[in-house]
């Protein structure tokens, strides 16, 4: 899922917001857009900024598995 700084896109309900903290190291509040999951390969990661707890990353996939649903 992409993390975005752009907080504008809040009003869309599949973007959930992602606040700094020391966990996730972000520079920025940020937004998670649980619309689209990304396939990204390990060479295409140059390097890593933070984490996301596990427990956000299962409220992400929920969000994402239910705008699913919506569509069908």
């Amino acid at each position: 899922m992409l993390i975005s700084s752009n907080l504008e896109k809040l009003k869309f309900k599949e973007n959930k917001f992602l606040k700094k903290d020391k966990l996730n190291n972000l520079q920025k509040d940020s937004i998670v857009k649980t619309d689209v999951i990304y396939k990204i390969l390990n060479e295409q990661i140059i390097f890593k900024i933070g984490t996301v707890d596990y427990e956000k990353v299962e409220e992400y996939k929920i969000s994402f598995y239910n705008s699913i649903q919506e569509e069908l």
